[in-house]
């Protein structure tokens, strides 16, 4: 104990209390009437760079960002093209609202628990006073704040002409701990709902698994990021639904696969680029991609749209109306399948053998983005 003109200055502090929150994947989610029907012959799995279809990419540096000309072959072996300009304060901007770092978290979460437990009169000092109150003579001692922490009090005790209350003091701290772990369960309810809002607005969600990507929101919030993609698209291929279906499906999937780590520069993204970095860079993995799909078709055509992941792999339902090749049906709506990462050309209800497989024996999970 420090002694200050004759004050005794004892510092106690206490550990915040920190939502359990776990970089996992979810858990299976529900998905009713998985049979696969219609089937077309499907290849095996290919683990060819999407890169060796025949199309080509030129990017021309803009002061505000980039300009990226296209030009490939879709199904019908027709050369498509066209080019956009892609905004770098755009990618700032998409890239900044997806993910979170371990060290972001943790603050957050501080400085929640700091905040609920100051409006719930649960604080370190609110907690300590009420215990000196109840055992001790405030004449004698005395909580005040403590500057450097909100999680921590300090006991200001009289040890002039008195004798040694260091027995009480004790006591007195150890009755203030007490009653701060108590307090943990008070406040745990409206700390993990301030996590779950930290998460949703960083693109994330919290599910029974622990931590993962709101595909949802996600497809929602880059929908019109995309929009003068979605219009060239518009441009080339006109009114007719199914071939703006084939002619997004076709540009996706030329697109290079490249996986990305979960962890990229201390920022936990779920191995997830955001479209725009897609295009930016030229190069996705299976869940980047059918991500970039699902917000630029939504924003063409908006037929109900799914997420399916099977064996760390994703691909894309659609619930258009002239539905053929491999399908399945979910709650009354039938869903015909697309490949968006598979190393070459595959159409509308052609998926490879292994994806086949997973879908036939409902190893399958399924997530609504529109």
């Amino acid at each position: 104990m420090e002694m200050d003109g004759g004050v005794g200055i004892r510092r106690t502090a206490w550990g915040v209390l920190l939502a359990s929150l776990f970089l996992l994947w979810p858990g299976a989610e529900p998905c009713a009437g998985q049979e696969a029907q219609g089937q077309r012959s499907s290849p095996p799995f290919l683990s060819a760079d999407a890169g060796a279809l025949k199309r080509s990419v030129r990017k021309t540096p803009l002061a505000e960002g980039i300009r990226v000309a296209y030009e490939w072959c879709d199904f019908m072996g027709e050369i498509r093209r066209f080019d956009v300009s892609l905004s770098n304060s755009a990618l700032v901007e998409s890239e900044k609202a997806f993910g979170f770092s371990t060290d972001e978290l943790r603050q957050f979460l501080i400085a929640a628990e700091s905040r609920i437990r100051a409006d719930m009169g649960l604080s370190a000092a609110d907690i300590a006073r009420k215990v000196v109150s109840a055992k001790a003579d405030p004449s004698w001692c005395r909580v005040t704040e403590d500057p450097a922490s909100d999680f921590q009090y300090i006991l200001r005790t009289d040890g002039t002409g008195r004798d040694n209350h260091s027995a009480e003091i004790e006591g007195i701290i150890r009755e203030s701990t007490k009653a701060w772990e108590s307090s943990q369960k008070k406040i745990s309810g409206r700390l993990e709902r301030a996590g779950k809002e930290f998460l949703r607005s960083r693109g994330m969600v919290m599910t029974p698994g622990g931590i993962a990507v709101d595909y949802r929101a996600l497809v929602s919030e880059n929908r019109d990021r995309l929009a003068p993609l979605a219009a060239e698209f518009k441009k080339i291929c006109g009114q007719n639904i199914q071939k703006r279906l084939e002619a997004v499906l076709s540009f996706v999937q030329a697109i290079p696969s490249h996986p990305r780590p979960t962890v990229e520069h201390e920022k936990y993204s779920a191995g997830l680029a955001v479209p725009l970095r897609v295009l930016s860079d030229d190069s996705g993995d299976c869940d980047s991609k059918a991500v970039l799909f699902a917000a630029l078709w939504t924003g063409l055509c908006r037929y109900r749209t799914i997420l399916i992941t099977v064996r760390e792999h994703m691909l894309v339902g659609v619930a258009v109306p002239f539905i053929s090749g491999t399908t399945i049906e979910i709650d009354s709506t039938r869903y015909v399948l697309l490949e968006v990462n598979c190393g070459t050309s595959l159409q509308p209800g052609e998926i490879t053998s292994l994806s086949l497989e997973s879908v036939r024996k409902g190893q399958m999970k399924y997530r609504i983005v529109s």
